[in-house]
């Protein structure tokens, strides 16, 4: 991996938390007072308008989504908001308010004409909301000790939500009774599940912990598929996580951030250090074959990255491998050579 480019963003443009994309154009949303989406170029690595600014009382963004033709931002406030953006014009269009004590929208998911919002609440709860009206149409509260839902993904009519607890787990929901019809819990130690991205047949999740680490979950069987990576001293609290093109990414929490690449069965490939000031990795969107991601960093940045090749570490650890093969197979010729004898 490599950074490719880098673009840090103005004034009070502080705090990037989320990411969505339609096509080049990059929307970035910010942990600030009120709340403000930018929007770049990716072509030209540059913003393409003035920052949108939210309104009073509307602060925080933790998700962004785009659905149609709009892009949707949940607000990390108390109650919770949802605010519904044209992207043509690049504008506020509306704001939906949840209910007193809903609270605190940490992620964002759709399917079949329905918005899920994620609440980061004790239980973690989850709100529907029509698209056509913008209007909630229902509440799910997880089973008790199944907190702070942070994260969503959806594969085959199910939904599927972090659990950051200890030790960590997956709600399942089924779409279409908005009901909980499963829960998986991981292996003790590891703790706080909190992003989540689904690949085909499994998903993934990472633990917001000291030290980091991600489990494998086969959607098939809803079970988690040993063995889990757990990652090395200070290499604390998986706060974003994307598969792309075959290979699982895990952006850290960390001052300064870094950037773990693994394949698919967990074996590590390598990792990218960030410098200083490049501080928490808070979110990824693929691009063709490069990897955008957000800074939790004053001002806010985003950086592209090419995958490149697998570290000089990994190199080692492969050539390391083949001189042991060449190896056994010589003791193997040499032992041979005697019996004949």
């Amino acid at each position: 991996m490599a950074i490719k480019s880098s673009l840090a963003f103005g004034p009070e443009e502080n705090k990037a938390t989320s990411l969505a994309m339609r096509e080049f154009t990059l929307y970035a949303g910010l942990n600030t007072v009120p709340a403000m989406i930018v929007r770049v170029d990716i072509k030209s690595m540059s913003k393409s308008a003035s920052a949108l600014r939210l309104s009073t009382g509307e602060d925080s963004i933790y998700s962004l989504l785009i659905v149609g033709d709009h892009l949707y931002a949940g607000l990390y406030t108390s109650p919770g908001k949802i605010v519904k953006v044209h992207l043509a014009s690049f504008s506020k269009v509306e704001t939906l308010t949840l209910p007193i004590g809903e609270n605190w929208v940490s992620s964002l998911a759709s399917s079949n004409g329905f918005l899920y919002a994620g609440l980061r609440m004790w239980p973690g709860k989850i709100v529907k909301i029509d698209l056509n009206t913008f209007k909630r149409t229902g509440l799910l509260e997880l089973r008790p000790g199944e907190n702070n839902v942070y994260s969503m993904a959806i594969s085959d009519r199910h939904l599927y939500a972090n659990i950051a607890m200890n030790p960590g787990g997956v709600a399942k929901i089924d779409l279409e009774t908005f009901r909980q019809v499963g829960s998986l819990r991981f292996l003790p130690g590891e703790d706080f599940a909190q992003p989540v991205h689904i690949s085909g047949d499994f998903l993934f999740a990472g633990f917001y912990s000291k030290p980091g680490g991600i489990a494998r979950v086969d959607l098939r069987k809803f079970e988690q598929v040993d063995p889990s990576a757990h990652f090395y001293k200070d290499e604390d609290n998986v706060r974003s996580l994307v598969v792309h093109q075959g290979f699982v990414y895990a952006g850290l929490d960390t001052r300064p951030g870094k950037i773990i690449r693994l394949d698919q069965n967990l074996r590590r490939l390598d990792t990218l250090s960030l410098e200083e000031g490049y501080d928490g990795v808070y979110a990824f969107v693929p691009l063709n074959d490069l990897i955008v991601c957000c800074i939790y960093s004053s001002p806010g940045r985003i950086l592209l990255l090419s995958s490149g090749t697998p570290s000089e570490s990994s190199s080692y650890q492969i050539a390391f491998f083949v001189f042991s093969f060449i190896l056994l197979c010589l003791a193997f010729w040499i032992f041979r050579k005697k019996k004949l004898k």
